[in-house]
């Protein structure tokens, strides 16, 4: 019974801090993400509504880097706090010894594996294709328009001719409009003083309102044509067919990397395993990495605990340009570099557990 209190005790530690850990990280990612996105959004090449959606897609990415460094992080952050406030000590009187503290460490490791291998081969990159269709979609929206000043504009496969003399920064003012449109039974000539335009985020259509105006209906080369006058008259606008391609490798599903024999496609799997099994050796190395001296401060290890995490992602980074490049087999992949880190983190546990006996 006094097992599994401790079990929880040790694992409400370190759920807490690995919370407040990802959250910290993850607002400033998505800060910085926002601030990208903004700036595209302030240029007028994507739609202030969608910025949230692309910034919470990116998000969901972002979890793939962030969970193991904030696993590591959360767990040395914990035995900090109970290695200052001397209940390490306390534990290992009543003979709770170094492997007792890994029990609750790596049931929350492998919880958190598993989100990660989710996260990595699936929902990441579903997440960065959606974000990146919206953004390229906005920007289709945005670019397609019928005005352009002082110059005639065919749309609609030649179905229609729009002309303006004037249009404001923004793309929404129009100065004098002229429109010929054919319809079904005629063609009609449109004359407004002015007009804006918008577009519907819902449909994609772009929405043209003119203000005071004629409108000519009838069949050329007859002399039979309805006038009409009108305050306000909208127009719809489709904008042509939209075919999505993406070509980044970091965006194409699993089951693609998976079935192909590109190098550098190869890289790009490998590194997607790298991130689930990173966060179980990362649990390990962060037991005994945490260790602090008599008079040492809790927050003492935390640059040691980031300088190693720095040298672990670049050894997977480093073996991923070689596999892209050919110079390792897929076969040995990134698992050297895991051996490696795996190795030391190893040698650490042994070496800490000899001091204790």
């Amino acid at each position: 019974m006094n097992r599994r209190i401790l079990d929880r005790y040790l694992l409400r530690e370190v759920l807490t801090a690995w919370a407040a850990v990802t959250f910290i990280l993850l607002a400033i990612m998505i800060a910085t993400r926002f601030a990208s996105v903004l700036g595209v959004a302030a240029k007028g090449e994507l739609p202030r509504e969608l910025l949230l959606n692309v910034a919470l897609l990116s998000s969901l990415r972002y979890l793939v880097i962030l969970i193991p460094v904030s696993l590591l992080l959360a767990i040395m952050l914990s035995l900090g706090r109970l290695y200052s406030d001397n209940e390490i000590a306390a534990m290992t009187a009543c003979g709770s010894g170094l492997g007792r503290l890994y029990r609750p460490f790596l049931g929350l490791a492998a919880a958190l594996t598993a989100l990660t291998a989710a996260m990595s081969f699936s929902i990441g990159p579903w997440a960065g294709r959606q974000a990146d269709f919206l953004v390229k979609d906005a920007k289709r929206l945005v670019q397609f328009t019928p005005f352009e000043a002082g110059q005639f504009k065919t749309v609609a496969g030649g179905r229609a001719v729009f002309y303006t003399d004037s249009i404001s920064p923004d793309g929404r003012e129009l100065g004098r409009v002229f429109a010929e449109l054919e319809e079904s039974g005629g063609s009609s000539v449109v004359v407004a003083d002015h007009g804006n335009q918008t577009i519907d985020s819902s449909s994609g259509e772009r929405v043209v309102t003119l203000s005071t105006g004629h409108r000519y209906f009838g069949t050329p080369g007859t002399a039979s044509y309805d006038v009409v006058r009108f305050d306000e008259l909208s127009l719809r606008l489709s904008p042509p067919p939209f075919s999505y391609i993406n070509n980044q490798r970091k965006l194409k599903s699993t089951a693609a990397l998976w079935g192909s024999r590109d190098a550098e496609d190869q890289a790009e799997l490998h590194f997607r395993i790298a991130a689930p099994v990173s966060v179980l050796i990362l649990a390990l190395l962060a037991v005994p990495l945490a260790h602090l001296k008599p008079r040492q401060g809790r927050y003492s290890k935390i640059v040691f605990g980031i300088l190693v995490y720095l040298v672990y992602t670049n050894l997977l980074g480093i073996g991923q340009a070689w596999i892209g490049k050919g110079q390792i087999s897929p076969i040995v992949g990134l698992w050297w570099a895991h051996a490696l880190v795996l190795a030391a983190a190893l040698w650490m546990i042994r070496r800490r557990q000899q001091v204790v006996a």
